[in-house]
């Protein structure tokens, strides 16, 4: 009965979200819409294929995407929200590396990146007043694992700015490691780096800072593990490994997304097709992590997002075109599924608004 009563309290206090919606574009839709949570109503759609990550600036008055296609027609898009609050399309660039797959923005310097799956890369755009600059830098990777499907070569997944923007943290997911680079004042990048290696089989995909950045959290997708790593004069040292995929599968996993509450409290992370769950962790004051539960979710749970408040999830269920919605008890680490999706075709990206 607490629980109900919880998840009908959560329905009626909630606010509306407005949820930037990334998508892959086979079944026709325009590949980014902007919908309100509330109404389920279509705000405005923009026509970028196979739009699978995007980025608001801090102003909320830029919009970029990734354009993850391949065939050397991977792209990296810009938009700015005009006066009546629509998002006009102001120009686009080449990546020079097939399947861009994330991207981030530098504010001191206005400089785009972009992690390049299938081109196992990450490019880097200078850009003026939301409009990119054709493309001013591209690092290559050229590493393999143990999988030799999945880690053939290197795949860039994520690209993830310090607090202050001075360090660049690089996913590679097919050689399991992770780069860091210094950043020039320009936004470029020093040629040279450091790095953490994983244990093979990793296959890091995402990962995430805690507040402090005293924590890192790194998801593995092919391992089916979340790693906890602490910082200590920039060296990443590992002090926990947590299994999030418990699917008996003789295989490799094919975890998806992490994220932590934005009170500090919980970490989630997604599992798909092997296991369509989220999995909930209270984060203890050592940044460690405790395991609390399980939840299971619609099916290819690629990305989800969690709510300003810590009170709701959105997750993005690619093989069922919805988004499902689901209360969370910032207390106690409950999420309960509202029963009130969302739908969109191949939804695979996830921001709150």
């Amino acid at each position: 009965m607490l629980m109900l009563f919880h998840s009908l309290m959560s329905l009626l206090v909630t606010p509306a979200d407005t949820l930037i919606v990334g998508s892959y574009t086979q079944q026709g839709n325009p590949g980014i819409e902007i919908i309100n949570t509330q109404t389920k109503q279509v705000l405005a759609g923009l026509a970028v294929p196979q739009a699978s990550y995007q980025y608001v600036t801090s102003d909320g008055q830029y919009l970029f995407s990734v354009s993850e296609q391949v065939s050397n027609a991977g792209a990296v898009y810009s938009f700015k929200k005009n006066d009546i609050g629509q998002w006009d399309k102001l120009s686009q660039q080449l990546t020079e590396g097939d399947a861009p797959c994330h991207i981030n923005f530098r504010k001191k310097s206005q400089t785009l990146y972009t992690a390049n799956y299938m081109g196992g890369s990450v490019s880097v755009f200078q850009t003026k007043k939301g409009v990119i600059e054709p493309l001013s830098q591209k690092l290559e990777y050229f590493g393999k694992g143990l999988y030799p499907k999945q880690q053939a070569t290197s795949h860039g997944h994520m690209v993830v700015l310090s607090k202050d923007e001075t360090k660049l943290h690089v996913s590679d997911l097919g050689a399991d490691k992770i780069y860091h680079y210094d950043v020039r004042p320009d936004g470029l990048l020093e040629d040279k780096y450091s790095l953490t290696q994983f244990p093979a089989g990793t296959g890091p995909r995402h990962f995430v800072f805690s507040e402090d950045e005293k924590f890192v959290y790194v998801l593995g997708e092919l391992s089916g593990t979340v790693d906890v790593y602490e910082v200590s004069n920039g060296k990443w040292n590992q002090i926990q490994r947590e299994t999030i995929d418990f699917s008996k599968v003789d295989r490799p996993k094919a975890s998806a997304d992490i994220h932590l509450t934005p009170d500090g409290k919980w970490l989630l992370a997604s599992n798909r097709i092997t296991q369509n769950s989220i999995t909930v962790f209270r984060i203890q004051s050592n940044g460690r992590l405790v395991f609390k539960r399980d939840v299971p979710v619609g099916k290819v749970p690629r990305n989800f997002q969690i709510d300003k408040t810590s009170t709701r999830v959105y997750v993005a269920c690619k093989e069922e075109n919805r988004i499902q919605q689901f209360s969370f008890n910032a207390d106690t680490g409950d999420m309960i599924d509202l029963n009130d999706d969302i739908l969109v075709k191949s939804p695979v990206a996830l921001l709150v608004r």
